[in-house]
């Protein structure tokens, strides 16, 4: 399987590529946005080089990172798709678990892109990865990925310990039927 383009209402995401390198780093290290995704680490052009790298070597496993475009093709963030690694690995409600990560640029907020990209990933990973559940882990004060998460229908299931903020854990049950 080759990781695919995936439209939704208001835009579509598409694969990263190595070209997509400039763009990703001016994204994640925009304050507002590395705030939360990112601690607040300012990352480097090889940090956003070996992200590039990892995802495209997920390709074949149809998961790693998109590029959210609007539907005039401009770029308003990323959306992944990916295994739960790092610390988080170590946590029994996120072992082994399928994360969806979004970093939007804020000039997209409040439009509805971030919802729509991810219950177009809802959907791909249910019908075309076969996946039974996605977890997720958002930092406490992040009331606005909160609100994202509970709108695409996960529910909280626990708590840990962060790098910079406590993290609510969310699960997803992809179930029969199309994601809502």
């Amino acid at each position: 399987m080759t990781k695919p383009t995936l439209p939704f209402d208001g835009g579509r995401l598409r694969p990263v590529t190595h070209a997509d390198a400039d763009l990703m780093l001016a994204l994640m290290t925009g304050p507002e946005v590395r705030r939360y995704l990112c601690d607040d680490t300012i990352l480097t052009p090889d940090d956003v080089a070996g992200f590039v790298s990892a995802s495209i070597g997920q390709d074949e496993d149809g998961l790693g990172l998109w590029v959210i475009e609007t539907e005039t093709e401009t770029t308003a963030g990323l959306l992944g798709l990916m295994p739960v690694s790092g610390p988080l690995v170590a946590v029994p409600a996120m072992r082994g678990g399928i994360e969806p990560t979004i970093a939007l640029d804020p000039r997209f907020w409040g439009r509805g892109l971030a919802r729509q990209a991810l219950l177009a990933v809802i959907e791909y990973g249910r019908t075309e990865l076969s996946l039974t559940e996605l977890v997720a882990a958002v930092d406490a004060p992040n009331e606005s990925s909160h609100r994202l998460m509970q709108t695409c229908g996960f529910e909280e299931c626990g708590t840990t310990s962060g790098t910079a903020h406590d993290l609510i854990l969310y699960k997803r049950l992809l179930t029969q039927g199309a994601a809502s």
